[in-house]
């Protein structure tokens, strides 16, 4: 989804709605409070959807917008085009709306999962490992290991606990925004907390949790920062995982603790980030 404007009244907005759904052009308002948001659905429409907008603010009243509305007076009205994830966070909403790289990870991982047996089987997992040694982390013929530890878990309470995260969390980027967004979250912050990780202790860690606390920071910080954010997560769940990651270095829970808190400041960062890229006087980028 892509922000485009604010409106002030719902009426002028509904019909500004039904003009681009008329011309092919598909649009959706999110009603937060006395906020009217404004929001694209394909990237692709962006620069006719910008000139559309600037078009209506110089002749709001013009009688193709009325017109537009009476042809589509039988479409759905503003409400029921409120995905869950507008309304705020809703775990139905977010099992509902989990796209194709959320499921391609979630495949993954389950099996890696099935194959390494439960990641107990030392030779099927040795090929997901990270790097043994340091100088080996430059060998390109392997490369792959920066990434496959995050596909790694041992026992069912830490792969269910981690695929429920992950299909919730990354449904949410990747539904509310886009899959290629999640992919960059996800890619860079498992090369982040994976190399931290192996740097402080080794290569004896697997599993997607640096991943998932990188997740939720994005989300957290992204929409604090953003005008118009099209997820919310509420407060409380920050502070639970932040909870866990302090239980981790008390060691009352062994975690891989330096991927989680990595991977928790990376995805802040990359929330930072892509907020301040995708404010409306920015293009945005992914």
């Amino acid at each position: 989804m892509w922000y485009l404007a604010n409106f002030r009244r719902l009426r002028d907005a509904q019909a500004f709605v039904d003009y681009m759904q008329s011309i092919g052009v598909s649009c959706k308002l999110q009603i937060d409070g006395t906020e009217i948001k404004l929001f694209l659905q394909d990237e692709m429409q962006l620069e006719q959807a910008r000139k559309e907008l600037e078009r209506f603010g110089r002749e709001p009243t013009h009688a193709r917008y009325r017109l537009a509305s009476w042809q589509l007076s039988e479409s759905n009205p503003v409400n029921p085009q409120l995905t869950g994830l507008y309304k705020g966070f809703s775990i139905i909403a977010a099992f509902k709306n989990t796209g194709p790289f959320t499921l391609t990870i979630l495949a993954i991982c389950t099996l890696v999962y099935l194959y390494t047996g439960q990641g107990m089987n030392d030779a099927a997992r040795a090929p997901f490992m990270f790097f043994a040694s340091a100088p080996e982390m430059f060998d390109l013929q392997q490369i792959w290991r920066w990434v496959t530890p995050a596909f790694l878990h041992f026992g069912i309470f830490h792969f269910l606990f981690n695929m429920g995260a992950w299909w919730i969390f990354g449904g949410m980027v990747e539904k509310g925004q886009s899959g290629s967004r999640l992919f960059l979250i996800f890619a860079a912050t498992a090369l982040l907390s994976n190399g931290v990780q192996f740097f402080w202790s080794g290569n004896l860690f697997g599993g997607l949790s640096g991943v998932v606390y990188a997740v939720i920071g994005y989300l957290w910080v992204y929409q604090r920062l953003h005008p118009a954010p099209p997820f919310r997560i509420p407060n409380g769940m920050m502070a639970f995982m932040l909870v866990a990651l302090a239980l981790g270095f008390t060691n009352f829970i062994p975690t891989a603790n330096q991927a989680h808190l990595a991977g928790l400041l990376g995805g802040c960062a990359l929330g930072w980030l892509l907020a301040w890229m995708d404010r409306p006087d920015h293009a945005g980028l992914v």
